[in-house]
């Protein structure tokens, strides 16, 4: 079992090298070394071809909803909040290049339903509907205490990124939304990136055959996956880490990490939008 004391030495508070450096697990009175599932990252440069344009892109920060706010991280962190933050910044990276419009499906502090974010991007003309989720992932119940006072959720099971899609409807469309899940898993991954191996998914999805950390929706069919199925664009989920691992979390919560995975996706939307 995870000890609370010694859980994190010196995390809470340390920038990103000390974010990903290797957890202790009580054994026996000793702490000993976790591996290290997270190496360096390296931002993307994607290379625009000539006629390119500027390509309208649908961002969704996921929860925010009516009595919908998402997990809590292993700070006590609500999943709304990273993801509005996460939203926030994806926008303002791709807007930088030039190359993309970027509509952020909330901004306010106010619910949106996800049927209204549906049609704010079909009404909007979006090419691409992405959005943006942290997991949770190997819940045992066991809790620590990141700061004094306040007790959260941890587990070190199961870290790194996972890229949903749907395969129901029309065949074209679900086959741009695989070629949409496929190359954000591959250019997260050649940002540095771990790609998660879906052994907690159990049949809720099922493991891309040939890409890392890319999955589809299996749940039965009144519980698939709305903005992954309704989009009349193609549309994937990206669940970027595993909230309750406090070297994931304490990771995204650095603004290099969101830069690198902001050139990751921009590098991927146009390997999809140039084909």
């Amino acid at each position: 079992m995870l000890s609370r004391r010694s859980l994190l030495f010196g995390l809470a508070g340390a920038g990103a090298a000390a974010a990903t450096t290797a957890l202790a697990r009580s054994r026996g009175g000793r702490a000993a070394r976790l591996p290290d599932p997270f190496g360096p990252l390296v931002a993307l440069t994607p290379r625009f071809p000539a006629g390119f344009g500027v390509r309208r892109v649908f961002v969704d920060p996921g929860h925010g909803a009516a009595g919908n706010t998402g997990n809590a991280s292993c700070f006590c962190r609500e999943e709304q909040d990273f993801t509005m933050a996460a939203g926030r910044a994806l926008a303002a990276e791709l807007r930088a290049t030039g190359a993309f419009e970027v509509r952020l499906a909330r901004e306010g502090p106010g619910p949106v339903a996800y049927q209204a974010r549906v049609e704010d991007a079909e009404a909007w003309g979006a090419e691409v509907f992405l959005s943006l989720h942290s997991d949770v992932r190997g819940q045992t119940g066991e809790r620590w205490n990141p700061e004094p006072g306040r007790e959260c959720v941890v587990s070190l099971a199961a870290p790194g990124y996972s890229v949903l899609w749907s395969d129901e409807g029309e065949p074209k469309l679900a086959g741009a939304r695989h070629a949409l899940a496929r190359s954000v898993a591959r250019r997260m991954r050649e940002a540095g990136f771990s790609a998660y191996a879906g052994v907690e998914y159990g049949d809720l999805y099922a493991v891309d055959p040939e890409q890392p950390g890319v999955f589809v929706d299996r749940h039965t069919p009144e519980r698939r996956i709305f903005v992954l199925r309704r989009p009349k664009m193609p549309s994937v989920l990206v669940e970027t880490h595993h909230a309750l691992d406090p070297r994931d979390a304490r990771r995204w919560d650095e603004p290099a990490t969101l830069v690198v995975f902001a050139s990751a996706v921009g590098a991927a939307l146009v390997d999809v939008l140039s084909s």
